[in-house]
């Protein structure tokens, strides 16, 4: 027991500072982006907002590769699969008797 302490103690001090390194390679870690660089990116936002007023913000939720339609398909499957399992539970060797 105390073994298996120790190993998973020392195996942590290996592992944690590889994963804080990997932590350190996200895009802007080097290069953080000033204040001006953020409001000039911000101003930007608003001025591109202003020019295409109508288009919204650019997700299609009634598309197939939309929110909604990805939904609809992925319900359509899974519900299918789901069916087919209640419906094979049903007549199956292991069903109570007289219920199939």
């Amino acid at each position: 027991m105390t073994r298996t302490i120790i190993l998973a103690v020392l195996l942590s001090m290996v592992i944690l500072p590889l994963i804080a390194s990997a932590a350190h390679a996200q895009p802007g870690y080097g290069n953080a982006v000033t204040l001006e660089d953020a409001l000039k990116l911000a101003n930007q936002k608003v001025v591109y907002a202003e020019k295409y007023q109508g288009q919204g913000s650019g997700t299609p939720y009634f598309a197939v590769d939309g929110v909604l339609g990805a939904s609809l398909i992925s319900v359509g499957i899974f519900g299918g699969i789901a069916s087919a399992f209640f419906v094979r539970s049903r007549h199956g060797k292991y069903a109570a008797q007289g219920l199939g």
